[in-house]
């Protein structure tokens, strides 16, 4: 297996309890709101924008440098239209610097606290290797170092520093409105929509409830996310159901992007990163 502890960490099933938490982070910050709210097609279609991301970061990680690279030129092609006024009247368009940082540093910050809740928490070498590795992403999406702190101990200040500006909205709202309805068709095009439909649905009430437990009470009650004491209750119990699974987990499991990539491929083929399935072994 390789040593790269992105590979082998960033993509276990247990994570999808916080992809809801990383995009709560992105849709709370204004610039970011402002192009989801004018640009975004996601409530028409939630599954379909969730697995596209995935297929993103697949990509990323696995592909080929050739293909990490061709993801990252499309990547940006594709946000250099989205910008716009804001109803503040602030202008923003999407490749503002701090903001296009912002996403990437979200995926690490829910991925190394995914693996604490819901997995095996990384220790302090890991995630200072993680980091590491995550900045070098980054820099081939066009993030220049200098744009995200050193370390972790500074990507972690970064991040309280950052959670100032977090501020509630209607997109955060309709985020996670959308995840209660979890309309649209099917992500896959060998399974028809009304079978989804039957999976979809809970599928994205459950990843409400995982999004909203993972993300940190101050941060939570800003953003008016309800919030109970059974519900606290219930998500340790379904963390700690999670975790007891860390021994016994398949390797296509605890490192799922791969399999995720083998499942997607004729999606990804006619999406919008194309055909760049130059994968890498994980």
């Amino acid at each position: 297996m390789s040593t790269s502890i992105v590979k082998r960490r960033a993509t276990d099933v247990r994570l999808f309890g916080v992809a809801g938490y990383a995009l709560t982070l992105q849709v709370a910050h204004p610039t970011i709101a402002a192009g989801v709210r004018d640009h975004s097609g996601f409530a028409a279609d939630p599954w379909g924008r969730f697995f596209r991301t995935a297929d993103y970061l697949n990509l990323l990680i696995y592909g080929s440098p050739a293909t990490a690279r061709a993801v990252a030129t499309r990547l940006r092609t594709m946000h250099a239209s989205i910008r716009g006024t804001d109803p503040s009247g602030r202008r923003y368009n999407a490749l503002e610097p701090a903001a296009y940082a912002w996403v990437h540093a979200t995926l690490a910050e829910a991925i190394v606290r995914g693996h604490r809740v819901f997995g095996s928490a990384l220790t302090t070498g890991e995630r200072d290797q993680f980091w590491s590795e995550w900045r070098a992403l980054g820099e081939v999406l066009g993030i220049p170092a200098t744009n995200l702190p050193a370390t972790w101990p500074e990507f972690r200040r970064y991040v309280v520093g950052m959670g100032e500006m977090l501020e509630d909205n209607d997109v955060v709202h309709a985020v996670f409105d959308t995840a209660d309805r979890a309309e649209g068709g099917s992500p896959f095009s060998w399974l028809d929509d009304r079978v989804w439909a039957l999976a979809g649905r809970p599928l994205g009430r459950y990843g409400r409830f995982l999004a909203t437990g993972t993300t940190p009470g101050p941060l939570r009650e800003r953003l008016g996310m309800a919030w109970s004491r059974s519900d606290q209750a219930a998500f340790g119990l379904v963390a700690a159901a999670h975790r007891a699974t860390t021994p016994v987990l398949p390797r296509d499991f605890r490192c799922a992007g791969p399999l995720a990539l083998r499942i997607r491929r004729s999606e990804i083929d006619r999406g919008p990163f194309g055909r760049h399935m130059l994968v890498s072994s994980a």
